[in-house]
């Protein structure tokens, strides 16, 4: 076979589409037969970077958007024909371009643009609400990353059910349980403070429902010595966020530290966190709620969408928008010892079933059904 994936989302500083293309990349090559060509298509102004040294690349500098518009418009370039030619082309950001000959597969993390517009950012529902339900009809197999997902393209783009195939995310192998006063020196030496905490990770936006975060933790933890820590770069909607965090009056409770891009301070981060919570209005497949389990972090999570499907019984849920039930999760943790053991063990083993490798087998399966 002849294989052409889009690898733009492969960034220096990578988001959570990024962090699936390039796991899926690293475990697919050992899983290819003699003969198979494994190739690559990118846009954008950045050089796409963590490609397997086996793919060829195909990089062009224009940007992304101005691609899109050309593709929309005029049906060039196609992907299949300047790599030479493609049994298959796999978009893998949800945006499907013309081909020539290539069997099409599409990548749909999620359709939180669908299920609730506010929860996306405008320029993203201007661009693919109108187009992704048309892109999945049009494609010969769409990929997701959870049986929820799948649900919804099919109920919301009306694609059958037996052209959806799922591929679950999986926490990057590096991360796994540190040793507990090791974690805590690393997040101290991080942080610039040494004090129990409450984590999150992701971008801030608003689908991550981080006011009501903000609203459980000045509840849940006043009186206790903890600060509340999220990770990740800011996103779209800050406005709102700052907003909610001047009237929670959290001062240096609260500390934001930007993005991190060290597996292995991500690992101490969360190790050494007394819990991490999940407060999502919607998520594709919620990478961070597996990321905390596999190092054996408390977990709560919003019983919305996937996370449910992902945490299983080794992690605590709420409704989404009710902060006092929130803050009553958070303070049943951090009040029980006996129960925030039993998360910690139960956190690894129920990580341990996603696998990227399992995803790149997935993949591969329905590169297979499809190729001539």
């Amino acid at each position: 076979m002849r294989l052409g994936l889009d690898i733009t989302p492969l960034t220096r500083r990578p988001s959570g589409v990024g962090t699936y293309v390039r796991q899926v990349l690293a475990h697919l090559p050992p899983l290819l037969a003699p003969g198979d060509a494994l190739l690559g298509w990118a846009t954008g102004l950045h050089v796409p970077c963590g490609a397997p040294p086996e793919m060829r690349v195909r990089h062009l500098p224009l940007p992304t958007r101005a691609v899109y518009a050309c593709w929309s418009a005029a049906g060039v370039p196609c992907p299949d024909t300047l790599l030479g030619g493609l049994d298959v082309f796999h978009a893998t950001n949800y945006f499907l371009p013309p081909v020539r000959r290539a069997r099409r597969v599409l990548t749909i993390y999620d359709l939180a643009f669908l299920v609730e517009p506010r929860w996306a950012s405008p320029k993203v529902v201007d661009l693919f609400a109108r187009r992704v339900p048309d892109f999945a009809a049009r494609a010969d197999a769409v990929i997701t990353c959870s049986e929820h997902s799948r649900n919804d393209i099919v109920r919301l783009c009306g694609v059958p059910a037996e052209k959806v195939f799922v591929a679950h995310g999986a926490p990057d192998p590096a991360l796994a349980p540190v040793e507990r006063g090791a974690a805590r020196a690393r997040a101290a030496e991080l942080f610039g403070f040494d004090a129990p905490y409450v984590l999150h990770v992701g971008t801030v936006e608003p689908r991550k429902n981080l006011e009501t975060l903000l609203q459980a933790f000045a509840q849940a933890c006043k009186g206790r010595p903890h600060r509340l820590v999220l990770v990740g770069a800011p996103g779209w909607g800050m406005d709102a966020f700052h907003a909610a965090a001047a009237r929670e009056n959290l001062g240096d409770r609260l500390v934001m530290t930007g993005y991190l891009p060290r597996r292995e301070d991500l690992a101490a981060v969360y190790s050494a966190a007394d819990l991490f919570v999940l407060p999502s209005h919607y998520e594709g497949f919620g990478l961070p709620l597996a990321e905390a389990m596999a190092c054996g972090c408390p977990a709560v999570a919003s019983e919305s969408s996937c996370l449910p499907e992902v945490g299983g019984e080794a992690a605590l849920y709420f409704p989404p928008t009710d902060a006092d039930a929130l803050a009553a999760r958070m303070g049943e943790v951090l009040d029980t010892p006996d129960l925030t053991e039993r998360l910690r063990e139960r956190g690894p083993a129920r990580a341990a079933q996603f696998t990227w490798a399992g995803a790149a087998r997935r993949t591969l399966d329905v590169y297979r059904r499809l190729a001539p």
